[in-house]
């Protein structure tokens, strides 16, 4: 007797479902255009099923039909569902390790989203937190990151912001390799900064309420979902989370903004130029790229190494 596939077991299931798809079709002969075409096949087929578990109850309101469920049918119409799922992540070589990663990080999100939903501003004094290189440490694990894979030293202490110059020397793409580097899901693995993170729950626990405010691209999936497994990860107690490569801008049309005076903590000398230039007070953390922050009005310029709580205590109490 042959041993029955162990469905239970993802990469076993995607096997078998492989073995399967195999009869109709060789995926490595396939072009783009035919596995769009097979990919069109496979979701309307998925939606088929799906809708076939609601033919499991009485859906329609308007027929007067017995309350009576067929949980056979919600069970094998789910079973072909999750088949054609399979089918998908086949066709387009995506591995059982990569979904259940994908699974893993959009529970991270669910669960810190559902705990955003519950959060309400009532007056409360606003922060509003960067998240690279105030509370994760992104320059080093990228400038890292470029200098392995390329074999050019990208040196995060560069006092340009981008570091394009060392980039243009040697013909690198600063694009290129931001885009590899959301895709490798490089900012999953950033290291918090253990004196920006104590600051902002030492801000919380004074009654702030904390709006993260970064500048990544919320388009880009994996950036999106990794920034919130990173947050849930962390332990980082935020009230709101956005996406903003305008912060101020951002901030203006936000319904806080003409109730309650707020300030910002943000390294990007552009973002903190932006801030002060429209009265928003900023901490800007010393880096080697935004010394020339530092003596502007409004900017609290924190030397690196020191604790922010301690140096600004006076200023944070001018919010309560």
């Amino acid at each position: 007797m042959k041993q029955p596939i162990d469905w239970a077991n993802l990469p076993e299931a995607l096997l078998r479902q492989e073995d399967f798809s195999s009869l109709f079709f060789d995926k490595s002969a396939l072009d783009l255009k035919q596995k769009q075409e097979i990919l069109k096949t496979f979701v309307l087929s998925l939606h088929s099923e799906a809708t076939g578990v609601c033919e499991a109850i009485n859906y329609k309101d308007h027929r007067r039909l017995p309350d009576s469920v067929d949980t056979q049918q919600i069970l094998y119409k789910s079973a072909d569902a999750y088949r054609y799922i399979l089918a998908i992540l086949n066709l387009w070589g995506l591995s059982a390790n990569e979904f259940a990663s994908a699974l893993s990080q959009k529970d991270d999100y669910l669960h810190y989203r559902h705990d955003l939903s519950k959060k309400n501003w009532q007056g409360e004094p606003i922060v509003l937190f960067d998240l690279d290189d105030v509370l994760a440490e992104f320059r080093v694990e990228f400038c890292d990151f470029v200098t392995k894979d390329s074999g050019v030293v990208i040196s995060p202490d560069s006092n340009e912001y981008y570091n394009v110059s060392k980039f243009k020397q040697h013909n690198l793409s600063n694009e290129h390799y931001f885009k590899t580097f959301i895709n490798s899901h490089g900012f999953l693995r950033l290291k918090p900064n253990k004196f920006y993170v104590d600051f902002l729950h030492k801000l919380k626990e004074l009654g702030f309420w904390i709006q993260i405010l970064t500048a990544r691209p919320e388009k880009d999936l994996t950036c999106f979902y990794d920034t919130y497994s990173w947050l849930h990860r962390h332990g980082i107690p935020a009230d709101g989370v956005a996406f903003a490569p305008e912060k101020f801008v951002w901030a203006a049309s936000q319904n806080f903004y003409s109730k309650v005076e707020f300030f910002a903590v943000d390294d990007s000398p552009k973002h903190a130029a932006e801030y002060v230039k429209h009265g928003v007070s900023v901490i800007v953390p010393q880096k080697p790229y935004n010394n020339e922050v530092a003596r502007l009005n409004r900017v609290c310029y924190i030397p690196e190494g020191i604790d922010p709580y301690k140096f600004t205590k006076s200023f944070i109490e001018s919010f309560l």
